[in-house]
């Protein structure tokens, strides 16, 4: 239990620790994000995006996206960054992804209050559904750890992963109405059912209805759930597959 707080909490403070604004990046990084993506495609490019407030729309999409990826990219790398330790200390090995998801959950605070504040400066008042938040925070990290555990496990064997894996999520974050409102473009309820194909638009979807009450259908809420039971157990279960394997050379 003290590793998987002592060791993300270290990690967070050394992160940073040799630039000149600290432990501010896990703030700066993501409002920077939003900043270029708002510019592209909020002034430059001031298309219909079937949304009135943009910004708002916007950074949540952007911001809760960007936590699941961070996840599961990083835990894609925990195993392999830590055969040392695997191979000197005997320990469960689900520790290490749990670690990395623990870490990102804590940095994911400071972003999470960001985000707030974005929502309330834009006239959305708190409402009911804002007592979801936590229930949703922790649908999505068990999805995400599950992704963890998933990616963990083949990128011990197949070291490319993590390579590819920065291109599957920039074509997850096209096709997941971070940039865009589905439902603005897609009246196909066939089509629209498809999307719940896609974990992260349904994540992404709810975000945004619970913070500001924009449209959600009872079956994306439904499958946040279904999502997050899928995810960790099938991804639990592969990374337990292989655990005996961990400390050799993949």
């Amino acid at each position: 239990r003290d590793y998987l707080i002592q060791v993300p909490l270290n990690d967070l403070r050394s992160q940073n620790a040799h630039t000149l604004l600290g432990s501010l990046w896990l703030v700066l990084n993501p409002l920077l994000q939003v900043g270029v993506y708002f510019l592209v495609f909020g002034v430059i490019m001031p298309i219909d995006r079937g949304v009135d407030s943009y910004l708002v729309f916007l950074t949540i999409g952007v911001f809760t996206f960007f936590y699941s990826q961070r996840v599961i990219s990083d835990g894609a790398r925990s195993v392999v960054t830590s055969l040392g330790l695997i191979r000197t200390l005997r320990f469960p090995r689900a520790t290490l992804p749990i670690a990395n998801t623990v870490g990102q959950a804590l940095s994911f605070g400071p972003v999470l209050a960001v985000m707030v504040v974005v929502v309330l400066a834009h006239g959305n008042l708190p409402t009911w559904r804002w007592l979801l938040l936590p229930v949703l925070f922790t649908l999505q990290t068990m999805f995400s750890l599950g992704g963890s555990f998933a990616t963990a496990r083949f990128n011990h064997l197949y070291r490319d992963l993590e390579n590819l894996l920065p291109f599957v999520f920039r074509l997850l974050f096209y096709v997941s109405g971070v940039l865009y409102s589905v439902d603005h473009y897609i009246d196909d309820p066939l089509v629209r059912t498809l999307f719940l194909l896609n974990p992260m638009y349904c994540y992404v979807t709810a975000w945004r209805w619970v913070m500001v009450g924009n449209s959600a259908s009872g079956a994306v809420m439904a499958a946040t759930a279904i999502w997050a039971v899928v995810s960790l157990t099938v991804g639990f279960a592969l990374f337990r597959s292989g655990e005996s394997s961990y400390g050799g050379t993949g």
